[in-house]
């Protein structure tokens, strides 16, 4: 797996994710605990997710065919930029009355993030290729992104604890302004393409939008199996949300568990997705992604079942270190295998819908989860998201048994 780091231009790409999703989750701890500081008001404190959570759904496929009309790595920049001044603009709130800023500074660095992940993960395959090369990068990825859970969320509290809320803020700005600097030292420039004269680009830009929208969704209906994998991902982000959103009343009425306890499950969920980066690297390769899929979100399912069913803290330490093998085996296999059934002609606008996928089926899985975890009870409404996850891998299996990346972008080609 450590071979794709030989290309330069991935480990440029790989520290800028690094960089700028370490600040993500300094301030994904951070601002919440900001927000109810300044009001005391849970509903407002919980305002800050929904801010973070809507623009996916509103803007993915919308930024996605812009990731594939401009220069990925330009608009990877830009986008680092404007969400460090859009952090940035944080600082100045000292009151209650200002909380309206940390919302509007929060929409905004999500609504830039709808554009920067697109470009990144459109961006990979042009770097590295299609081959073995591209689910080593894909593993890479949530390797970096199981470290970041495992410090990011804990280290936030602590710096907001030691320094404050502002000292946090301008280390996201710095993330974001070196991400932006990495970035801009890549050497990859795409191929130009002749375009538009002056006088035909309003018209064609006007026009051209709307189609350009609807071939993307158009090859997702038409490529064989990613419709059955954005369905599969949908339930499975949607069991997953009505888990997360259960954690706190989970740990509170059931454990009897203090708040430093949510710290010490993350810490052992981000370790479990270190680990599972390499291990995946030894399924991907020698099974095929309807096998990797089912297998990873059937033992994800059984995971979860356990776990909140014996009712113990040291317990669920154990079992949510073992999510992150199987869940890691399933995102990387699911990445990797949209890539390689996408031309790159309309990877963002793909790769797009599918962030708005997962967007959607958590913003919904939280509202479900929370609604039924009071009519139902938290353990109940967790055995059935264990259940949605266990359907998601049932359908996993309408899945081709076997897979070829060059057939499959042949079959795509009519888009």
């Amino acid at each position: 797996m450590l071979e794709v780091l030989r290309i330069r231009d991935y480990r440029l790409v790989l520290a800028s994710q690094l960089l700028s999703s370490i600040g993500d989750w300094l301030l994904l701890v951070a601002a919440p605990y900001f927000v109810f500081d300044l009001t005391g008001s849970a509903v407002a404190t919980g305002a800050t997710l929904v801010a973070e959570s809507v623009p996916a759904v509103v803007l993915g496929p919308v930024a996605g065919v812009f990731t594939d009309r401009w220069d990925r790595r330009r608009m990877m920049i830009v986008t680092d930029l404007l969400r460090a001044a859009a952090v940035g603009s944080m600082v100045a709130v000292h009151s209650r009355g200002g909380v309206w800023v940390v919302y509007g500074a929060l929409t905004l660095e999500a609504s830039f993030s709808q554009f920067f992940q697109p470009a990144r993960r459109a961006l990979v395959p042009n770097l590295v290729g299609r081959g073995a090369e591209l689910s080593a990068a894909n593993a890479l990825a949530q390797l970096v992104g199981g470290v970041i859970r495992l410090v990011g969320g804990p280290l936030g509290g602590v710096l907001y604890v030691l320094f404050g809320f502002r000292d946090v803020v301008a280390i996201d700005v710095a993330s974001y302004l070196l991400s932006a600097a990495l970035t801009a030292t890549i050497r990859y420039r795409p191929q130009a393409e002749p375009g538009p004269t002056a006088s035909d680009r309003p018209q064609q830009v006007k026009r051209g939008f709307r189609s350009e929208l609807r071939a993307g969704l158009v090859h997702i209906r038409r490529t064989r199996d990613l419709p059955v994998l954005f369905v599969v991902a949908g339930l499975f982000f949607t069991g997953n949300a009505m888990l997360t959103a259960l954690l706190v009343p989970y740990l509170s009425g059931v454990l009897h568990a203090g708040a430093q306890s949510l710290g010490v499950l993350f810490g052992a969920l981000g370790a479990g997705y270190a680990v599972g980066g390499p291990l995946c690297r030894l399924v991907t390769d020698r099974a095929s992604d309807r096998a990797t899929i089912a297998a990873g979100l059937g033992t994800l399912a059984v995971v979860f079942a356990v776990s909140f069913n014996v009712p113990h803290l040291t317990w669920d330490v154990v079992m949510f270190t073992l999510i992150g093998p199987p869940a890691v085996c399933f995102l990387v296999t699911a990445d990797t295998s949209i890539a390689r059934r996408t031309p790159d002609r309309i990877q963002g606008r793909v790769g797009s819908v599918y962030l708005a996928v997962q967007g959607a089926a958590t913003l919904a899985g939280m509202i479900l989860g929370s609604l039924l975890g009071e009519h139902v009870g938290v353990v109940a409404t967790m055995n059935m998201a264990a259940v949605l996850i266990a359907i998601s891998a049932v359908a996993a299996l309408l899945l081709s048994p076997k897979q070829a990346a060059i057939e499959a972008l042949a079959t795509s080609s009519a888009a």
